[in-house]
């Protein structure tokens, strides 16, 4: 008798036990997930969202072979050359890739290569391609190499 009362005691315990293990992780994710959005909340805007105000040269470049080339897409592409400003991210040697939105499109900036500018917007972060076409470049892990980062353009203005 006391023999059985121990061994379901055991098992008991044991279920309970695993049950714990089971919601464990569970737990901790949510937590996590609280912790996230009461950080954002916080913090207001990320980077990403933010609206910036950058001033330089527009240059067009032409497509190369070229891990800059890649992330601006294929083709000839405009470039902000910020100098020696600093700024939150380089997407280009020079500066950022330019990224058109609905307050600019790459007609307008045709006229303006050459010319300092103020762009107003807000950056770009790369993406992960799926299927790519033709060669591109890989990353460690033997994927293709994100692509899509700049500065995405709101609205600009010629400086005189």
């Amino acid at each position: 008798m006391v023999m059985k009362v121990s061994v379901r005691v055991s098992q008991f315990l044991g279920a309970v036990f695993l049950l714990f293990l089971l919601t464990l992780p569970v737990s901790c994710e949510v937590k996590e997930q609280l912790v996230d959005q009461s950080d954002r909340e916080v913090a207001g805007l990320g980077p990403y969202e933010k609206i910036y105000n950058l001033s330089g040269t527009v240059i067009l470049k032409p497509w190369s072979k070229s891990a800059e080339s890649w992330n601006a897409g294929g083709g000839s592409y405009y470039v902000l050359d910020v100098g020696d400003a600093k700024i939150m991210e380089f997407s280009a040697k020079e500066g950022v890739i330019i990224r058109f939105g609905e307050g600019a499109n790459a007609e307008e900036f045709e006229d303006l290569i050459g010319k300092r500018v103020e762009l107003t917007g807000h950056y770009v972060p790369k993406e992960a391609v799926t299927e790519p076409r033709g060669q591109y470049p890989v990353g460690i892990d033997g994927k293709p190499a994100p692509r899509g980062s700049g500065f995405k353009v709101q609205s600009f203005k010629l400086i005189q």
